[in-house]
């Protein structure tokens, strides 16, 4: 290929770099204004806007740290199970639930 198709061929390209730009300058605004209005129509904020985008940790399981059996146990964070209260009530002593 000669350099004069080579030279042609890049002042295209430039050519239409700058129209794809242009393009984007004038569909910014019109992105923008529709975020905003949807923003505004479900109450939503910039600061919930940078929580959700930001990747969330993942969370590993709760160990358990009381167990009476199979199916009543309790990690011990959060409100007591009502099989604990009722231990308590009892006067026994949850220590000797500890996994």
């Amino acid at each position: 290929m000669p350099s004069t198709q080579l030279s042609e061929l890049k002042a295209q390209i430039a050519q239409l770099q700058q129209e794809a730009d242009e393009i984007i300058r004038n569909e910014r605004i019109d992105v923008i204004k529709d975020i905003h209005d949807k923003m505004n129509t479900y109450n939503i904020t910039v600061d919930e806007l940078h929580r959700i985008t930001k990747p969330v940790a993942s969370k590993s399981p709760s160990v358990i740290k009381y167990r009476k059996d199979a199916y009543l146990v309790w990690v011990g964070r959060g409100p007591k199970p009502q099989w604990v209260k009722t231990l308590e009530a009892n006067g026994e002593s949850l220590e000797q639930y500890r996994v």
